[in-house]
């Protein structure tokens, strides 16, 4: 009779968790990032700037079942499904009322289960590589190294994150490493990850460079640090956070798995809690902490005696917390003049924006400066051409990766800036302001890479000093860098502290004939001392400098 119930009770739930992420997937807008993968979608490759494929490959497959925010999200529905249903496989519950009361509970579940985004695949590939490795452990055999291998890459071409997984992994068992089957593995994985590692070399490793490199240049700030300690409640809460982190530290490991879990948990949050030093962390990164987290949370509230009513106020405090923000957001509510609450609706309120833009745009591409985001959302809801048009205010990202530039250059587009105009036209019923301009004739050279043959790492303040340069176009055409007249261009300096310019200057106009030579400049050195970070651009026109050079490291002395 138990078994029964168990099945009835455990059909209901995962009915239930399909309906309720389904609902809020159909009516809610796709934010931003939705977007953005939504288009790597439409460009199917091995690789994107900041993200391995998978995404990309699961969104291309639900839009072509329907062309519509629900397409866009259908895999990441059925694959939340399925990743609660191996974690249940994973932990055993014998009293699964418990286990989904402690599931429904975690809010993080309940909002990337529809999102569209890395997550959504990584996580599901995550807690089968944990269902494997649990099965490795105790029979290592060639059929569960190949299964193993399989799901590490797929893991990987989810997310990045994956590599963390496995070095937490080998780290929880050196043992691995003397072990033919765990080789077997790699070999495995990697060679199914060869046709993204061949991507990256054939695209100058642009995800390396952004990850390692170009992500975050802000000087360490203790608020980072503090920000990602209180967020880590969240992200396993609103109430379980608490629960989790007893948990994992009273509960004691029994076995060789239980171990890998207990090193994911709290290596996964070190780790994290570690880069903040380096920039500010997204709270999201530690998603997979949530598994190891279930796992420890379930064994000790159903070892504690209360436990039954621990659960029941903790589920329905969450879920009360859980539904009301699902329903904010699925609401088009009226608090307009509430700023935490107009951001939050902010994120799900912008087909209107994009449709006003479009009337103005006609059929002109848009460029918007800047913004990957807000491209992404009106070719998602007008099916129209857009790009990001990048400056060094802001960073590279796909777009660059997929050369719009040269796509776009000599045809009659529409700009939209990031920032505000007066004297530029404002684009009417709009929940923001827009302000827009157009532009015949468009031309942009951010395919020209400048590189110093000669520059000194220490200058004086104040001083003007002479820097050798060399341009060349990396473009996969030859450019005409005068073919619009009104739009001439000129070599432009910049002395950056972190974000902030802090002095900038425009230096000689450059034609074709200086590509693929030495160029003398004299550049004017910041008035006081400090470490700064300067890059070289061309500025066309009115339009913002290029990102053509990457920052150079110079220490102004008195």
């Amino acid at each position: 009779m138990n078994s029964k119930l168990n099945l009835y009770i455990r059909i209901l739930f995962y009915f239930l968790w399909l309906i309720g992420l389904s609902v809020r997937a159909y009516y809610t807008e796709l934010t931003s990032d939705e977007a953005y993968y939504w288009m790597y979608s439409q460009k199917p490759a091995w690789g994107y700037f900041d993200h391995p494929p998978i995404i990309a490959l699961i969104i291309k497959l639900g839009y072509i079942i329907k062309q519509n925010e629900v397409g866009v999200r259908f895999f990441s529905i059925i694959f939340s499904v399925l990743t609660i249903f191996i974690i249940e496989k994973i932990i055993k519950p014998k009293d699964i009322k418990s286990f989904y009361l402690l599931v429904s509970s975690v809010g993080i579940l309940h909002f990337i289960g529809f999102y569209a985004i890395p997550d959504s695949p990584f996580l599901l590939t995550f807690v089968v590589y944990l269902l494997l490795y649990k099965e490795f452990t105790i029979s290592p055999s060639l059929k569960n190294a190949f299964l193993l291998g399989l799901i590490t890459a797929l893991m990987c071409l989810s997310k990045y994150h994956g590599f963390i997984i496995i070095g937490l992994t080998v780290l929880s068992n050196i043992k691995l490493i003397f072990n033919r089957y765990f080789w077997l593995t790699a070999v495995i994985s990697l060679s199914l990850l060869i046709p993204h590692f061949l991507w990256q070399l054939n695209s100058n490793f642009p995800s390396f460079k952004y990850h390692f490199f170009e992500r975050s240049v802000e000087a360490y700030n203790i608020n980072f640090s503090f920000e990602y300690l209180i967020s880590q409640l969240f992200v396993t809460g609103p109430i379980t956070g608490i629960i989790f982190f007893i948990a994992a530290i009273k509960e004691q490991v029994k076995n060789q798995f239980e171990k890998t879990l207990k090193f994911l948990f709290w290596g996964g949050y070190m780790f994290f809690f570690l880069m903040t030093f380096k920039g500010r962390v997204e709270a999201h990164w530690t998603i997979f902490i949530v598994m190891p987290a279930l796992y420890f949370a379930y064994n000790y509230l159903t070892s504690l005696k209360n436990s039954k009513q621990i659960l029941r106020l903790t589920f329905i405090i969450s879920l009360i917390m859980i539904v009301s923000a699902g329903l904010f957001i699925v609401i088009d509510s009226k608090l307009d003049n509430a700023l935490m609450f107009t951001k939050l609706k902010s994120n799900f309120r912008n087909k209107n924006d994009m449709l006003a833009i479009k009337k103005v745009a006609d059929n002109r591409p848009v460029a918007f400066i800047n913004s990957y985001q807000k491209a992404s959302l009106y070719s998602f809801y007008t099916q129209s051409e857009a790009f990001s048009l990048n400056n060094i205010m802001g960073r590279k990202n796909q777009f660059d990766t997929w050369n719009c530039e040269e796509q776009f250059r000599g045809k009659n587009i529409i700009i939209i800036p990031n920032y505000y105009e007066n004297k530029f036209d404002n684009i009417p019923n709009t929940s923001k302001k827009y302000c827009y301009t157009f532009i015949n004739n468009f031309q942009s050279f951010s395919k020209i890479r400048i590189r110093p043959t000669a520059l000194e790492k220490e200058a004086r303040v104040s001083d003007t000093v002479q820097v050798t340069l060399i341009l060349s176009n990396t473009s996969n055409t030859p450019l005409n860098i005068n073919a619009n007249p009104d739009y001439p261009s000129y070599l432009y300096y910049c002395f950056f502290k972190e974000k902030t310019i802090i002095k900038q200057g425009k230096s000689i106009r450059i034609s074709d004939d200086m590509l693929n030579k030495e160029l003398s400049v004299d550049i004017a050195v910041p008035d006081a001392q400090g470490l700064y970070g300067l890059c070289f651009s061309i500025e066309t026109g009115w339009l913002p400098p290029t990102i053509n050079s990457k920052r150079y490291k110079i220490k102004v002395i008195d």
